[in-house]
């Protein structure tokens, strides 16, 4: 896995005068999955954060993306996919990849939080018996200590169904990120029923853009980004996306019990 440098202004325009016709479209594989207001791929061109960036990208460089839309487990070692999105060094670290991956800067950074029912706020991971969390999505983040604490996972097909079971009691807690269930709830006529567990373990994951055979297009995406860091942001506060340090929150290991 490697990093990438940013070409400066003068070399990525002559990279981008070079580039052969049929290259000035770029395949992205993205996950079929509704993550609003991160992203959502299931009508294309999309919507949320990614398909706005995406599409200012290319009116900006004037390379075209074509959005794949496929399950997660498909998006890795598929030949179809030039790029992917979501993606994140850590998952490959996670999974033993052993095959050398390029990643852009991060695009956006996600809060992962378990939100629990307003005013109970101040529960303890002792205090919790089942966490509700969305099939697909593993919350590393919960599983290293799930054994000593002995919650279990309550697997709903998707955030709506994971709130509204923690709203109707059916579980303590939902593994939910942070700005998805705000969407879901304010969609739902319930945006102030759930807070982020201050107690519990929250985390700050960036997604990142990836490619085993194409850091070349990555590198033009990071000048992009870097260029237009201004526009980025407001595309960020026009969807409400918040970073954990913009809402004063502090980051939350997860915290074994004692011996």
């Amino acid at each position: 896995m490697k990093a990438l440098n940013v070409l400066p202004g003068f070399w990525l325009l002559l990279f981008l005068a070079c580039l052969p016709l049929q290259a000035s479209t770029i395949r992205v594989c993205v996950e079929d999955f509704d993550y609003y207001p991160h992203y959502d791929f299931h009508k294309l061109p999309g919507r949320g954060f990614a398909a706005e960036l995406f599409e200012m990208f290319s009116k900006n460089t004037g390379i075209k993306l074509q959005i794949i839309p496929m399950p997660a487990k498909r998006l890795h070692d598929n030949p179809l996919c030039q790029l992917i999105y979501p993606d994140n060094p850590l998952w490959h670290t996670a999974r033993g990849t052993t095959q050398k991956v390029f990643f852009s800067l991060p695009l956006t950074e996600i809060i992962g939080s378990s939100v629990v029912r307003k005013g109970e706020g101040q529960l303890t991971l002792s205090e919790i018996r089942s966490i509700a969390i969305v099939r697909g999505f593993t919350p590393d983040h919960l599983l290293s200590v799930q054994s000593e604490h002995q919650f279990e996972f309550v697997e709903t097909s998707n955030a709506t169904a994971a709130l509204m079971m923690l709203l109707k009691r059916r579980v303590d807690a939902a593994d939910v990120e942070w700005h998805v269930a705000q969407y879901q709830l304010t969609q739902a006529g319930q945006k102030d029923a759930v807070e982020i567990g201050q107690l519990l373990p929250l985390s700050s994951v960036g997604f990142h853009l990836s490619s085993q055979n194409h850091g070349n297009v990555l590198q033009i995406f990071d000048t992009f980004l870097r260029e237009n860091a201004e526009q980025v942001k407001n595309l960020k506060d026009k969807l409400k996306l918040k970073t954990i340090a913009e809402l004063k929150l502090e980051l939350i290991p997860p915290v074994k019990k004692p011996l």
